[in-house]
């Protein structure tokens, strides 16, 4: 039988039942049969240890607790057996056969002892020849019977150590063991406190003595170093003495009244033994050995530069100990090295049983502060560590555009003469350097191809980093890393460039040291804001006078600027020829010069920008105040656009002056159609008269030339009448007479008749006012044109304004009964629309009075003072509401007569068409029986001394005995025919201009019936 297989033999015989006679076993030959076994076990078998017993030679047993010496013999008693009851059931005890070993492995030890051969015994029969140790002694176990071994050993273990003891069973058929360890006597420990055990507080570790029983303060580091003296203490307990033995002499005795020994001096290293006992039981601890190594001088940082450093701790001082150089530390500028620090152990050298060597020579360190430590652990001072700043941040240049692979542009085009921005360069507290580079870029916006084709991503922006940056370190090699961030700097995966925007693209470059050099890339997209200049062109391209539009606009003779605070801005050129005509042109002039030509408009078309003109130049360069448009030159004109929001278009304008091949233009105004007559004229027979351009004359590609004519004149309303095309045509011949350079006959090229609003009409009202516009083109033949824009005014008087006889009372005051005039003291005729609109002044007196004069009295006044007539044929009026304020001119709700003051009334008053009278009554209020009135006329009412006021009876009308004339009382004259010769004289001039007046009227009525379409 071997270790691992059993042999089973089967004897006996197969037969099969013969199908023909069942009775009859037929043999079978060449048959085979195959068994498998799944366990073989000894189902009765279960071994064990029952005891094991130490003893002295003598026979006194050893307990756990009892001290055995070094050296001393000893008895072991062991009993085996079967712990399996059916072992010896039915009166037949079974029997295996075995051998009981000894072990000793990690799991089961045997410790103290050495087996003494030829003490063997088996149930007290020797067996001198049997071992415990190698293949062990061999047992036979019967039933449940134990059986007794017996053998000899010596204590091998030093004082206070442990006895343990490991056999093990071994089954002689199938091979299986059964362990078992047991501790005889138990280890007498010499405990040491913790390492960072506090020596003020034994007890915070437990209980001294007993729990430990010394200290070695302060614990050695890893390499077994310590850094200062080093102190053992005893603390009796389980022992009352322990013997320290160093290997350099002077072993002593610490006791409970001299327990501490210490060590000051620096050493190499020292062997120090400690083992404690117990006087009164002789217990003897185990034996301690250590190591005392004290080094007390720090290492230092020699040498170095770029090239190397060598770092030492070679001691001044010879009786100093040298642990040798152990690690080199990176650390911040403040010099700590604490654990988790970045790179605090840059690097770290081999040790030799905790020893380093004395210098060790490193090489270029990288940026930062550095301290050396020995393998004690002392540091180099803090105020003696090594800062290291040889080495640059990453290098930042622009790529070389002819070099071997240069970058493909992306985004906007860089000129490769542009510098890379200064980087600003700052430190960390671990001596590292840091370079940022910002630089900003502008990228104007194609709509119909947006830059990048409408999102830039992130390695688009890339590709442009990396056609804008090359970068190189002395300290290579270097990674890199990109970023796209939004506008507050937080990571975006793209960054959409169809509309204006700002997005920054940020690379780090760090080099082997961990120096880093940041690009801030600030990529802009913008659409060109700059205010747009587009000259004016003929919607209808064949018809130049025709309505215009802006065209398209100007390109920038450069690219668009960007400042600072984001305004843009840009130059166009632009040249303009026109022909002498007359006069200066000043800053004004230059101004309506380019809005003649050209539409101004911020970017969206809209016309909130202003103009400047920045300067007027000559030929040679030379600054003038004004431009003299009568001489052929040449002249630069430069402007400035500004919209909104500060973007500018800064306008060259070249302004050609030629000569002037236009038609010259006289007109010859028919009486009183001219707004604005000539001084000397005779309003019956006006002078023809040269009439200027408006504007210096256009002059087109291709040479001609074209002035254009503004001119003005007013005609009555004439009810039912009209005037035709016909009629215009007749007018504009009669009133203008055209002068070719050169001679010859001019030729009609348009005649266009147009309301105030520019639409066009078949024919002019001429039956109540308004504004029309008549325009006239002739030209030369040479294809030179002059149009005459005239403004035709019908137009009517403004309402009239008359005081009644006897103030509006028919009481006095103005004899005969016939009604005094108030004359306009301004009219104007408003161009736009023809109506006219006058105002008049009129002046009352009145006494104080209890009841204040509010609008509805005043309105009352005005109804019985003043005769109302409507130069229309309807004569229809509107009286407007009454306004009434004070001498300051702020509004009132009612005049306070109860004290003298001065007072305003107004009212307007509108006819049918339009055309207004805004009376304007200044109302004054004296003390006493002083009233009356004096209108602009110089004629006054009755007089009433009573001085009650205006508007005092019950129906709110005036009384006729509250108007006074205040020509009766002037004191040097007397009544309008008494004996003063001056009132004689003022009646006769009235009388003369009366008949110079009717011989006038006479001769408009003359004029008139010559031509009924042009005057009144």
């Amino acid at each position: 039988m071997g270790d691992d297989e059993a042999y089973l033999h089967i004897n006996g015989g197969f037969g099969w039942v013969n199908s023909s006679n069942p009775h009859i076993a037929q043999p079978v030959a060449n048959q085979t049969i195959s068994l498998t076994f799944q366990s073989i076990s000894l189902p009765n078998l279960s071994p064990e240890v029952r005891y094991v017993k130490l003893s002295r030679i003598d026979g006194t047993e050893i307990g756990k607790d009892d001290v055995v010496a070094p050296g001393e013999r000893l008895r072991v008693e062991c009993a085996v057996g079967n712990a399996n009851n059916a072992a010896a059931s039915g009166g037949y005890e079974e029997q295996y056969p075995m051998h009981v070993k000894l072990m000793n492995t990690d799991e089961h030890p045997t410790q103290g002892l050495s087996f003494v051969a030829g003490s063997v015994s088996i149930n007290d029969t020797p067996a001198p020849s049997a071992t415990i140790g190698g293949d062990g002694v061999p047992v036979i176990l019967k039933g449940t019977q134990s059986t007794i071994v017996t053998w000899e050993a010596e204590v091998t273990g030093a004082h206070g150590g442990a006895v343990v003891l490991s056999q093990e069973l071994v089954e002689d058929s199938f091979g299986g063991t059964f362990p078992h360890t047991v501790e005889l006597v138990a280890e007498r420990p010499l405990v040491s406190a913790p390492g960072d055990a506090d020596p003020n507080d034994p007890s915070s570790w437990g209980t001294p003595g007993k729990d430990w029983h010394y200290t070695r303060l302060p614990a050695a580091n890893a390499n077994g170093w310590n850094t200062s003296p080093v102190t053992v203490t005893f603390y009796p307990g389980d022992y009352d003495v322990m013997e320290l033995t160093p290997s350099e002499g002077g072993a002593k005795s610490l006791t409970r009244a001299d327990p501490s020994w210490t060590r000051t001096p620096d050493t190499a290293g020292i062997d120090l033994g400690a083992q404690a006992r117990n006087s009164s039981t002789g217990a003897v601890s185990v034996q301690k050995a250590g190591k005392v190594k004290i080094d007390t001088s720090a290492p230092r940082i020699e040498g170095g530069g770029a090239l190397a450093y060598t770092l030492t701790d070679v001691p001044s001082d010879s009786s100093k100990a040298t642990s040798g150089i152990w690690r080199l530390h990176r650390t911040d500028s403040s010099g700590t090295v604490a654990s988790g620090s970045r790179s605090s152990v840059f690097r770290e050298f081999d040790l030799t049983d905790g020893d380093g060597k004395a210098t060790q020579a490193v090489g270029k360190l990288p940026n930062g502060y550095y301290r050396a430590e020995d393998a004690a652990g002392n540091l180099t001072p803090a105020d003696a560590m090594l800062k290291v700043g040889d080495t640059d941040p990453p290098s930042v240049e622009r790529p070389d555009p002819a070099g071997p692979n240069p970058p493909a542009q992306a985004g906007p085009e860089l000129d490769p003469s542009d510098p890379v921005p200064t980087p600003t360069v700052t430190e960390d507290g671990e001596g590292l350097k840091h370079a940022v580079i910002e630089e900003t870029v502008t990228e104007m916006i194609d709509p119909a191809a947006p830059p990048f084709g409408g999102l830039l991503e992130k390695s688009e922006a890339s590709a442009m980093m990396d056609y804008r940056y090359a970068s190189a370190s002395t300290s290579a090699p270097t990674t890199q890393t990109d970023e796209l961030l939004d506008a507050a700097g937080n990571p975006i995966a793209s960054f959409d460039t169809k509309s204006p925007g700002t997005c920054t693209v940020k690379r780090v470059i760090t080099d082997s040291q961990g120096n880093t050099t940041t690009i801030l890339l600030h990529y802009r997209t913008t659409r060109d804001s700059c205010p747009v200049i587009s000259p004016w062109e003929p919607v209808d391209p064949s018809d130049p006078d025709g309505p215009q539009q802006p065209g398209d606009a100007l390109e920038p003779t450069g690219p668009v600027s960007t400042r600072p605070d984001g305004t843009q801005s840009a130059e166009v050129s632009c040249e303009v020829t026109e022909a002498v005509s007359h006069g200066t042109m000043g800053a004004d002039g230059a101004e309506a010069l380019l809005r003649r030509h050209f539409a101004l408009s911020d970017v969206d078309g809209g016309d909130g920008v202003t103009l400047t003109v920045q300067s007027m130049k000559n030929a040679a360069g030379n600054a003038v105040s004004a431009i003299d448009l009568s001489r052929a030159a040449d002249y630069l004109i430069t402007y400035l656009v500004r919209d909104a929001d500060g973007n500018t278009t800064t306008v060259r304008l070249t302004y050609h002056l030629i000569s002037s091949r236009v038609p010259g233009v006289v007109v010859t105004p028919d009486p009183g159609t001219d707004p604005n007559p000539q001084p000397g004229d005779d309003p019956l027979n006006p002078r023809p008269r040269p009439i200027d351009p408006a504007t210096p004359p256009r002059v087109d590609p291709d040479g001609t030339q074209h002035a254009d004519i503004n001119d003005e004149m007013r005609v009555k309303v004439q009810p039912g009448k009209s005037l035709s095309p016909a009629d215009a045509r007749s007018l504009m011949e009669r009133r203008y007479a055209f002068t070719p350079e050169g001679g010859g006959a001019m030729t009609e090229v348009a005649l266009h008749l147009n309301d105030a609003q520019g639409r066009a009409v078949s024919s002019i009202d001429l039956s109540r006012p308004g504004s029309w516009r008549i325009t006239y083109k002739v030209a030369d033949a040479n294809g030179n044109t002059v149009t005459v824009h005239l403004r035709y005014l019908v137009v009517s008087d403004a309402p009239t304004v008359n005081v009644k006889p006897g103030d509006g009372t028919g009481d006095g005051g103005n004899p005969g009964g016939t009604p005094t005039p108030l004359p306009p003291a301004s009219s104007t005729v408003d161009p736009e629309t023809g109506l006219t609109h006058s105002v008049v002044n009129d002046h009352v007196v009145v006494g104080t009075h209890s009841e204040p004069a509010t609008p509805a009295v005043m309105e009352a006044l005005f109804a019985e003072r003043y005769q109302l007539a409507s130069a229309l044929a309807d004569g229809k009026l509107t009286a407007g509401p009454m306004h009434l304020t004070d001498e300051g001119g702020t509004a009132v709700d009612a005049i306070d007569r109860s004290q003298p003051g001065t007072w305003h009334a107004e009212q307007l008053i509108t006819d049918s068409a339009g055309n207004t009278t805004l009376i304007h009554l200044t109302y004054e209020v004296q003390r006493g029986g002083a009233g009356g009135s004096v209108s602009s006329s110089g004629d006054g009412g009755s007089n009433d001394n009573g001085g009650s006021g205006a508007g005092n009876n019950a129906s709110g009308k005036v009384k006729p005995s509250e108007w006074v004339s205040r020509l009766h009382q002037l004191p040097q004259t007397g009544g309008p025919f008494g004996t003063c010769p001056l009132h004689m004289m003022f009646v006769l001039l009235m009388l003369l201009a009366s008949a110079y007046a009717l011989m006038r009227l006479r001769q408009e009525k003359d004029a008139r019936e010559r031509s009924p379409y042009e005057t009144a």
